[in-house]
């Protein structure tokens, strides 16, 4: 990742010298009394499109435009910032969702310096723009706990992309974002995957494309996927986007359907299109997930695919000026060591699954944090409603997703936790299984909500 990281950073600084320059041109022909200093924050350039900071770095207790020092695995970022900043304008969704940007200042010359957590917390739905340069820089220490302020809280609808068609994406998505518990906390956003995880990834989606090839991506699926991403910034939710599933279909990884030989092309592929500066709902892309249910990656089999997806994910970005969404991984159950300490990798999200109860839950991850390893969170509890014969064929019930949830929040070193219903991942119509209109959730989803403290909310 080392020429990687060298191309970002030589992109951005040279980016910041112009800024730079400009900065010290139009301070000798306007003045800067009044002007106001922007705190650096996850956002796009003031000055228009520009280096998008990573909207999931803050932690979770910090509030909007402060970003504390941490010992974990960082993003160091300082931004320049001069000039008179106007109001970046809101490009318009295939959909016909309007999305929302981040809110724009006036600024002055200034230099801010900051480092954040990778794998943390998005501070709300509109992050405001700013200018910066980057470098990156790695260490080992074990991560700093995080406070009784609550996790960000994701659902998960797996299948949307690959089955909802444009009503059921938009009744998902409103349901999903007026979903609120008594305090006032609410969802933060939801993980998806882009392709059909279950059967031929042909199989035509909601609108009747297909998906082609991770050769050669149909352009007409990938539009309908963007469509998916702008309904949801269209409510201020944000998304976790499954580039690929390991397994189980003939498509997969797992049977070498995405390789070496395509990974990286497909990943710039795609990053290329969500994260490009005239799609105005680019900032609700807040997390790349690789991995999921993989049973032949034991050993890191398949570590020369994931870190070619993840290289043309970054060099997407970085062509893009989005300082992007942090890349995960989701481990099949029992395999949260899996790639601990590969280069390509920001966050761990692993997959404690449906047979693990509360007290394994809470063992393999704290097993995992032990290592030094930064944990974005459980990508894969229980389910509400699963009926599996782990479980005595009995359906898990509200109470102990509830337990899940909390004790995960009650760890202190992950921000994130991902909840799932049973009859709503593999849906076609997700808004209408364990929700309803008005913002009515399953027993499970709303005690979660509920819970003094456990959530924190979006914005």
């Amino acid at each position: 990742m080392a020429h990687v990281h060298l191309r970002r950073f030589t992109t951005v600084l040279a980016a910041a010298l112009l800024v730079f320059v400009g900065a010290a041109f139009a301070s000798t022909v306007a003045p800067t009394d009044g002007a106001v200093i922007v705190d650096l924050t996850a956002g796009e350039s003031a000055a228009g499109p520009g280096v998008f900071q990573d909207p999931l770095v803050p932690l979770r207790n910090v509030p909007l435009g402060e970003q504390p020092d941490t010992a974990a695995r960082t993003k160091t970022t300082a931004s320049v910032q001069a000039g008179s900043a106007a109001a970046t304008t809101p490009g318009q969704s295939p959909g016909n969702d309007q999305s929302t940007p981040p809110p724009t200042g006036a600024v002055a010359g200034a230099v801010t310096t900051t480092s954040t957590t990778i794998g943390g917390s998005p501070p709300g739905t509109t992050p405001p723009p700013v200018a910066t340069t980057t470098t990156t820089t790695t260490t080992t220490t074990t991560p700093q706990p995080s406070n009784s302020s609550g996790m960000y809280l994701w659902d998960t609808a797996w299948q949307v992309a690959a089955k909802a068609n444009n009503d059921g994406m938009a009744q998902y998505v409103g349901r999903l974002a007026a979903a609120s518990g008594s305090g006032g906390a609410n969802v933060t956003g939801f993980l998806f995957s882009v392709v059909n995880i279950n059967q031929d990834i042909n199989t035509p989606n909601g609108f009747g494309h297909t998906f082609g090839s991770f050769d050669n991506p149909n352009p007409e699926y990938l539009n309908d996927v963007e469509t998916l991403i702008a309904k949801a910034a269209g409510q201020g939710l944000r998304v976790g986007i499954v580039v690929a599933w390991d397994g189980p279909n003939q498509f997969s990884v797992e049977n070498g359907g995405l390789n070496a030989g395509n990974a990286y092309d497909y990943g710039y592929r795609i990053a290329s299109q969500w994260t490009r500066p005239d799609f105005g709902s680019r900032w609700a892309v807040s997390a790349w997930v690789l991995g999921g249910d993989t049973t032949k990656d034991n050993g890191g089999e398949h570590g020369a695919v994931w870190s070619e997806v993840a290289r043309g994910i970054n060099d997407a970005e970085a062509a893009n000026g989005f300082w992007g969404a942090p890349i995960l991984f989701h481990t099949a159950p029992g395999q949260h060591f899996n790639y601990l300490g590969a280069g390509w990798l920001d966050a761990h999200s692993p997959q404690t699954g449906h047979c693990a109860d509360t007290g394994t839950a809470v063992s393999w991850m704290n097993e995992l944090a032990a290592t030094g390893a930064r944990v974005w969170g459980n990508a894969e509890a229980r389910y509400e409603g699963i009926t599996w014969s782990c479980n005595g064929n009995a359906p898990i019930t509200a109470d102990q997703v509830l337990a899940d949830a909390k004790a995960m929040g009650s760890l202190g070193f992950m921000d994130n936790f991902v909840y799932g219903h049973d009859d709503r991942w593999n849906s076609s119509w997700p808004g209408a299984s364990g929700l309803s209109a008005g913002g009515g959730v399953s027993a499970g989803l709303q005690k979660i909500l509920d819970e003094p403290g456990l959530i924190r909310s979006r914005g």
